[in-house]
């Protein structure tokens, strides 16, 4: 042993040896593949390797315990020169130049394609980012590389390799590890890593591990077991059999029916499930259903489900942890993977989720986990860590609910996540009330052309319904009479009654005013939906002004500060959700003005909605939240109001034909003009009522689906503008997402050295950031609040400060703090949750106002 050479030596007594870092690691490699990684992605990556699960084991833990070989040079055991200067190789670097050469590289063939390359580069990446091939350098590494140091260093490395592959009982080396599954061992190797280098665990291992290495790894196996179990990362286990009425407490609906009757029996294996119905229908649960069944039949049993925004994600984790609850054999740690997730106070507040797995990086790799889909896509980025969400997905089944709720640019990124998925055996579902043929059909495509098939029939979608698309290419469809069935058990009468009105006239005002008094003379429940927050500030002013004292008006959107923001979420959900939530009642009269935050992330009922024109598509979302319950049953004091008798959506349409472009300039920026103005002539075409389901689907595939061909020349300008701005998405995506998995002949293809999670963005032309109101009051002092009663932090933030400066926080877009030269405070720059945030001079700044009642204003020409 080389017990001299140091691996570790922070927070420690004194160096802790590079060799029993090693071993550490390779044992906690064996206990993850014994108790994190699901039945499933063992199988998958033994079939892969041409290995049993017993070789495959070892050769997992192989690989952990050779990760930090190059640290087995000169200038890391000396630290000098000082890391990052020149003449310093980093040790994860000097792994990926020195270790093929230990593991018998081949002189002849393809660098890229032999084996010990191989894994020289996949582990030269367990920091995040894979070294592009230097085949004369990997080659000959002592010779042309001098920073490995002489032929004495390579005889220290060669002595370290031979040590841990004794150990291991000389794992033999497969002939090949395609570059997927290279890329999910990774993942493997980057966790037993971190695992291993935990301080608390290295000082136990001081105390009480062997030294001798064989006698080291059998005691570290089950030590590693106890911190694996300590960070929440054993694999979830499931119940083999849910029920509705098990899980939720009802009789299963006819979609949900169908799933269990003309689905699960069938499924045997990995797939693509689209789940396509009306909001309301019960998408969820029988996605989740499905989900249960295709992760017992693939040994996927851990889940991630992907949704659209973090307010629908902490609204589904509420879901998620109620479906463990009841269905899982031991508790499960349901984790929330967002950029603010450690602000939400159910979350905070849940010790069932460790502080191990609270890092969003982590948080994938929990058993169960929810978050925004923007967390499961970075896994189709070229940033760094890709692997490591890889690796959690590969664990799971993938649920993407509302699959249509995304642009081009995101569609792209989600069509490349699924051909990976395909080509790892994950299975997929995909939920959608409004999903354009085209869109699922593509979605289908991806999945199948990562898994090696392809759709061996047409994929026409029922409406309602769905359709599993088997990995192989199979298609599996409810019958026409279950889907008729569907039809006829969901059908309901509902209106949508447009209201053009001149763009700057009065109309629309008396529109909303004749609403008004409705609510005063016969009560009622009414929200009324702005496509922008200033547009929801204006109205709920211009409703204030009207509105009796009788009739509770309140705001909502995304411009508050976020505690404020949290309380009124709360409250709606109390008093409009379908069970109500503490003290919350039902107002007998009240209007709700919000933006799109309210058709998005809450379970909330209204009795009539009046909405600013959107696409068809979110139209049709907007009248799910129109007399959504049957709340009798749990207010039996509140009944509908006469002048609702359907569920109806008054669609406010501001007409100007003249105008270019033909919406308000800011509404383009939100939503596609071609399918405002394609939505306004369906609207002024066709009669008001809507006959839910049947008459949805052909609208949003009228619009939605729409191809050039039109004979109206300005929806085919439209059009044209609309399609060259989807191909210019798709192309930007093209520049930034990971190649196709069987396309990956080098793993430096799936990272940018220097792109890391924090550089990319799923989202294209986001902008965002956040803006911490600073009060001053007479005396010149400065506060958090507009009371006074919260000092301004000044010094170096700790936990609770990061806590209350983020619930101040107020989102906006960057060319706002931009325009107005905001700043960050410099005690924030360590601070990572902190270092873009601004400081805004409140109430009021510039342009900018934080209105106690209206939230963060913005000041434009011709508004006060």
């Amino acid at each position: 042993m080389h017990l001299y050479v140091w691996g570790k030596s922070r927070g420690l007594p004194r160096p802790y040896p590079l060799e029993w870092h090693l071993i550490d690691a390779a044992a906690g490699a064996t206990a993850l593949w014994h108790m994190h990684l699901t039945l499933g992605a063992r199988r998958q990556i033994a079939t892969e390797l041409g290995m049993n699960d017993a070789d495959s084991a070892r050769l997992v833990a192989l690989l952990a315990g050779l990760h930090d070989v190059g640290k087995a040079i000169p200038c890391f055991q000396q630290q000098w020169p000082k890391p990052g200067t020149a003449g310093w190789l980093a040790h994860d670097e000097a792994t990926h130049l020195a270790l093929p050469t230990l593991l018998g590289l081949s002189d002849d063939g393809l660098l890229t394609a032999d084996v010990a390359y191989r894994i020289g580069q996949l582990l030269g990446g367990h920091h995040g980012v894979y070294y592009s091939p230097r085949e004369r350098d990997v080659e000959q590494p002592v010779r042309r590389v001098a920073n490995l140091g002489e032929q004495e260093w390579h005889a220290i490395r060669s002595d370290v390799t031979s040590s841990v592959r004794s150990v291991l009982g000389n794992p033999r080396l497969p002939d090949a590890i395609p570059a997927p599954v290279a890329v999910v061992l990774s993942g493997v190797v980057i966790v037993a890593d971190w695992l291993s280098s935990n301080e608390e665990f290295m000082h136990r291992q001081l105390e009480h591990a062997p030294e001798e290495l064989e006698a080291r790894y059998e005691y570290t196996v089950p030590a590693m077991g106890a911190e694996i179990t300590q960070a929440g990362l054993n694999r979830p286990e499931f119940v083999e059999r849910i029920s509705t009425q098990g899980v939720w407490g009802f009789a299963p609906s006819v979609l949900q029916r169908s799933i269990i009757d003309e689905l699960i029996p069938h499924v045997n294996g990995p797939g693509l499930l689209v789940i396509t119905d009306s909001t309301g229908a019960g998408k969820t649960e029988a996605g989740l259903l499905a989900a249960h069944a295709l992760g017992q039949a693939t040994g996927r049993s851990g889940l991630y489900a992907g949704l659209p925004t973090m307010a629908t994600a902490n609204e589904m984790r509420t879901r998620l942890t109620q479906y463990s609850s009841a269905t899982a054999v031991t508790p499960v740690p349901v984790t929330l993977a967002h950029s603010m997730a450690a602000f939400q106070p159910a979350y905070s507040a849940d010790v069932t989720v460790s502080a191990w797995l609270r890092p969003l990086k982590r948080t994938l790799l929990a058993g169960v986990s929810v978050g925004t889909i923007d967390q499961a896509l970075v896994a189709a980025l070229a940033a760094r860590h890709n692997m490591l969400r890889l690796h959690g997905l590969m664990n799971k089944t993938l649920i993407v609910d509302e699959a249509h709720a995304y642009d081009p640019f995101m569609q792209a990124l989600l069509a490349r996540l699924l051909s990976w998925c395909g080509r790892l055996g994950v299975p997929v579902v995909l939920l959608s009330a409004t999903l354009p043929q085209p869109v699922s059909r593509n979605l289908v495509r991806s999945y199948l052309s990562g898994a090696g098939s392809h759709l061996k029939e047409e994929l026409d979608l029922p409406y309602p319904g769905w359709a599993f698309v088997t990995a192989r290419g199979n298609l599996i469809q409810p019958s026409t009479k279950t889907v008729a069935t569907m039809a006829t058990e969901e059908a309901r009468t509902a209106k949508l009654c447009h209201h053009p009105h001149r763009r700057n006239g009065s109309a629309r005002q008396e529109i909303l005013r004749g609403f008004v008094e409705r609510i005063s003379r016969q009560g009622g429940c009414l929200a009324v939906l702005c496509n922008t927050v200033a547009s929801a500030q204006h109205t709920y002013t211009a409703l204030k002004a009207e509105a009796p004292d009788d009739v509770e008006l309140i705001l909502l959107h995304a411009r508050f500060p976020l505690h404020e923001r949290e309380t009124i979420t709360t409250n709606l959900t109390g008093q409009f959700g379908k069970y109500g939530v503490g003290n919350n009642t039902r107002p007998a009269k009240a209007i709700v003005v919000a933006t799109q935050i309210l058709e998005q992330s809450l379970d909330v009922d209204f009795d009539r909605i009046v909405s600013e024109i959107a696409p068809i598509a979110w139209l049709i979302q907007r009248l799910g939240r129109c007399q959504r319950h049957p709340l009798q049953q749990w207010h039996e004091q509140y009944q509908r109001p006469s002048w609702c008798p359907v569920p109806t959506v008054d669609v406010l349409d501001p007409v100007d034909e003249s105008a270019d472009p033909p919406v308000p300039p800011e509404w383009g920026e939100i939503y596609s003009p071609f399918e405002m103005v394609a939505t306004h002539r369906v609207l002024t075409e066709r009669d008001p009522t809507l006959e839910v389901p049947t008459d949805v689907n052909p609208l949003v595939q009228q619009v939605h689906a729409a191809t050039s061909g039109t004979s109206d020349s300005q929806l085919q300008q439209l059009w044209d503008e609309q399609f060259g701005q989807n191909r210019a998405q798709h192309q930007q995506a093209a520049l930034v997402r990971v190649p196709e998995p069987d396309q990956v002949d080098d793993l430096a293809r799936m990272t940018e050295p220097e792109v890391t999670e924090a550089d990319v963005s799923t989202r294209l032309g986001v902008d965002t950031v956040r803006v911490i109101p600073q009060y001053t009051s007479s005396d010149g002092r400065q506060w958090l609040d507009a009371a006074h009663t919260r000092p301004w932090p000044t010094q170096r933030p700790n936990s609770n400060t990061i806590n209350q400066l983020i619930e101040h926080s107020i989102p906006c877009p960057g060319s706002w703090a931009d325009e107005l030269e905001l700043q960050p405070q410099s005690t924030w720059s360590r601070t990572p949750t902190l270092r873009d945030a601004r400081v805004l001079p409140a109430p009021t700044y510039g342009s900018l106002t934080v209105d106690p009642e209206l939230g963060l204003v913005r000041h434009t020409k011709g508004h006060p």
